[in-house]
């Protein structure tokens, strides 16, 4: 049996499966509340299309993606905490890095399916809301997809250091809380999204090919796109990469010192 299915195994009892539907159905309900009424108001501008829909998507999950993956992360490291059940894998040859990149491996799958189903939600919903089509929905509706699969791997390589680092404890979950309104902040409130550069948490952010929406550019007939978004991408999942590696050697390093 493969590392993966006997890590999926461990949470077989706790339901995990069942949690994750649950938080995607709430959060895509949510999602497709927000189109529905911002649809019903007779828009006028950006507002009018169907990729405002991919919009308020990516609105969502600039404040929920953090904060889902920290909580998700707390009950994946979790297990191995209570039981002491990683130090049996350990003792039947499982490394530390393995252990790791399994719990990566499934943590990014789950926080991809969430977001996955919302995305999907916010399309249904804008097309039968009646919102326009454009050449901007075409052309970034890949790009978003791309782009929240790095920012999931990011955040969730971080967030399992952090739960693995601070044993048992909430800190992990209030430090990705902490992130993600540092990253919001910066880039709702201030207009400076390229702080989230420098957090995992603000990369989806910092790399969307939609720029933020002012009174000077909604009264347009399309979004104005980025320039070069899939570069955009490109550094995204570099800097993704470098987190995962940073958290990785973090906690080999705790684990060979324990």
């Amino acid at each position: 049996m493969s590392t993966l299915a006997l890590e999926i195994r461990k949470h077989y009892k706790s339901k995990l499966l069942v949690f994750v539907l649950g938080i995607a159905f709430i959060e895509a309900v949510w999602l497709a509340g927000v189109i529905m009424v911002s649809a019903s108001r007779s828009p006028q501008g950006v507002q009018a299309l169907k990729t405002f829909s991919l919009y308020n998507y990516m609105s969502m999950q600039w404040l929920l993606l953090g904060p889902t993956i920290a909580f998700l992360a707390s009950r994946i490291a979790g297990v191995d905490q209570e039981g002491r059940m990683g130090q049996v894998f350990r003792a039947l040859g499982e490394s530390p890095r393995r252990q790791f990149m399994t719990k990566l491996a499934l943590l990014t799958g789950l926080g991809t399916l969430i977001s996955m189903i919302m995305l999907i939600s916010a399309a249904f919903v804008g097309t039968q809301a009646g919102l326009l089509d454009s050449p901007s929905y075409a052309a970034v509706f890949w790009l978003i997809i791309a782009l929240t699969i790095v920012s999931v791997f990011a955040i969730s390589a971080v967030q399992l250091a952090l739960s693995n680092l601070f044993d048992g404890s909430s800190a992990g979950v209030i430090i990705g809380v902490v992130g993600t309104l540092i990253t919001s902040l910066a880039g709702i409130a201030l207009k400076m999204p390229v702080i989230g550069w420098l957090l995992p948490w603000g990369l989806l952010m910092a790399g969307s090919p939609l720029e933020t929406l002012t009174p000077g550019n909604s009264a347009g007939v399309d979004f104005v796109l980025a320039s070069n978004p899939w570069l955009l991408v490109a550094l995204a999942a570099a800097v993704a990469l470098a987190w995962a590696l940073m958290s990785a050697r973090l906690i080999i390093r705790k684990e060979e010192n324990a």
